[in-house]
């Protein structure tokens, strides 16, 4: 096996990349019915099982996103910063384990493409061992073990570990400006979207001190202070952020429609943007960053697409949530 290295990471990314999901094959899935989509995923050879069902869509996007992380795990020369992305999954595989053992649940869904496998995280939570996971996520896990025993609630799961997850990739992340400025972002957005939903539920303020994830640009205070003020007060306090003009467009675009998933696909689409400026430079992390990131949107949109049509949910309700895919123009 070569040695991991920029070149020979650039070589193969170049085969890679060619076998993501073209745009064409997305509107063709988008077109038809979700028979037709299945067909459009078969003849690229999506997950490469034959004589593919449309409940077998899950066991399709498995399979690409562990050929993925396997991919990007032997390619990157800083796993320090390819571990951020693929981590994502663990947190997430995490968070369901936790659950369901709080619930007596036997079955759960697991997320493909993470570092570790079902067995291994498995195992931890069954056993309460956390020490192989990063400081901030085991550290998480143990407080909530403590809190678990006096009480159940697995609503504080979820938070408590994306707070984690964050403030070890904004710590890692540091000396990396294209990284940090990524999980800035994401603090960013993910803090206003969620001032954004309480808000509109109407829900107390005091709320906010519960759910809200590690402060970045958008300061606490200056949010608490926006809650039940106008979005122009909340406008005004976003220029310190990283994203300050696409948080700004994002807000706009609510405004003029009324839905919050403006700002989501805003966020998303900033996000990408980020890699795709540093897609062709060879010799840097970024290109095996954002291959990754394009199988995790790849699958979100083959889901979407797949399931939506299932469900008999509009085309126009699909293409609506769909976000443009990694380099698409």
């Amino acid at each position: 096996m070569p040695q991991p290295s920029y070149a020979y990471a650039c070589a193969r990314l170049s085969a890679l990349n060619k076998r993501l999901l073209e745009p064409q094959t997305v509107l063709r899935m988008l077109d038809g019915s979700a028979s037709d989509a299945m067909r459009a995923l078969s003849d690229v050879r999506y997950g490469n099982l034959s004589d593919a069902a449309e409940t077998d869509v899950e066991r399709m996007i498995e399979r690409e996103m562990t050929d993925a992380m396997q991919e990007v795990k032997e390619l990157s020369p800083n796993p320090q910063i390819t571990d951020l992305f693929l981590l994502r999954a663990d947190v997430q595989n995490l968070k369901v384990l936790l659950k369901a053992r709080l619930l007596n649940q036997s079955e759960t869904v697991f997320t493909p493409g993470g570092l570790y496998d079902r067995e291994t995280l498995t195992a931890m939570v069954k056993e309460k061992q956390y020490g192989a996971l990063p400081d901030e996520i085991r550290d998480a896990l143990n407080a909530l073990e403590k809190r678990l025993e006096i009480r159940v609630e697995p609503q504080t799961i979820s938070i408590s570990l994306d707070r984690a997850y964050l403030a070890h990739a904004l710590k890692a992340s540091e000396k990396h400006p294209v990284f940090s400025q990524y999980f800035r972002a994401e603090a960013d957005f993910d803090n206003v979207l969620t001032f954004l939903r309480l808000r509109a539920m109407g829900a107390s303020i005091e709320t906010l001190d519960d759910v809200m994830l590690p402060e970045a640009g958008v300061k606490y205070r200056d949010l608490y202070n926006a809650y039940e003020l106008s979005f122009e007060a909340l406008n005004k306090i976003l220029g310190n952020s990283v994203c300050a003009p696409a948080l700004l467009a994002g807000l706009n675009a609510m405004q003029r429609t009324g839905n919050i998933s403006e700002v989501e696909k805003a966020r998303d689409n900033y996000l990408v943007s980020l890699l795709s400026e540093h897609k062709y430079e060879s010799e840097t992390i970024y290109p095996i960053v954002g291959y990754y990131l394009a199988k995790e949107r790849e699958g979100r949109a083959v889901r979407l697409i797949v399931t939506g049509k299932r469900n008999g949910l509009g085309d126009s309700i699909v293409r609506e949530r769909l976000v443009k895919l990694y380099g698409e123009r």
